[in-house]
């Protein structure tokens, strides 16, 4: 049972809440399921909002925030084990300028993407969905993950090469 939000709580998690589709996409990212990324978004904040006398300083608020969300992504994906297809729904995609063809290829474009960082190390998987799907800083993602901010650059750099090369072996299979 939650208790009642003292008032700099309630400021605190009203500035938290500025941050859910950030959350939300890092989520997705991790889960590569809609559905899963919105429940899974639902329960970062229920935790955050359980925790938030844990926040001391709330400079540190996003960075706190991502830091619960991407445990409870891994926390999620232990308990899943099971690997499957990436269900992108995208609801706000305009049917009138895709033809059939460019559909067909754009599908084949992101789901080689998506095969591509489910085989990355699990280091640089972490780095580069904080960076691209969340958008995060060098400085966010190396609070976020504990690290110095030359290993989130390096993980990243070798991230993007190897989705690289990834992806030209996909194309050729």
């Amino acid at each position: 049972m939650l208790k009642p939000l003292f008032f700099q709580e309630a400021e605190a998690f009203k500035q938290i809440m500025e941050y859910r589709e950030k959350i939300f996409v890092i989520c997705l990212g991790f889960s590569r399921s809609y559905e899963d990324a919105e429940e899974l978004t639902q329960e970062v904040y229920l935790k955050a909002l359980k925790k938030i006398t844990t926040l001391k300083n709330p400079k540190l608020a996003r960075s706190w925030l991502v830091r619960i969300a991407r445990n409870t992504c891994l926390d999620h994906a232990k308990k899943k084990h099971r690997r499957q297809e990436w269900d992108w729904k995208d609801k706000n995609e305009a049917v009138e300028y895709n033809t059939p063809e460019t559909l067909v290829c754009q599908k084949q474009g992101l789901l080689l993407l998506k095969r591509a960082i489910r085989r990355l190390p699990k280091k640089l998987r972490e780095v580069f969905i904080l960076r691209e799907y969340g958008e995060l800083s060098y400085r966010e993602i190396s609070q976020a993950l504990s690290i110095k901010e030359g290993t989130v650059m390096s993980r990243l750099n070798r991230a993007r090469v190897a989705l690289v090369d990834k992806i030209s072996e996909g194309s050729h299979e």
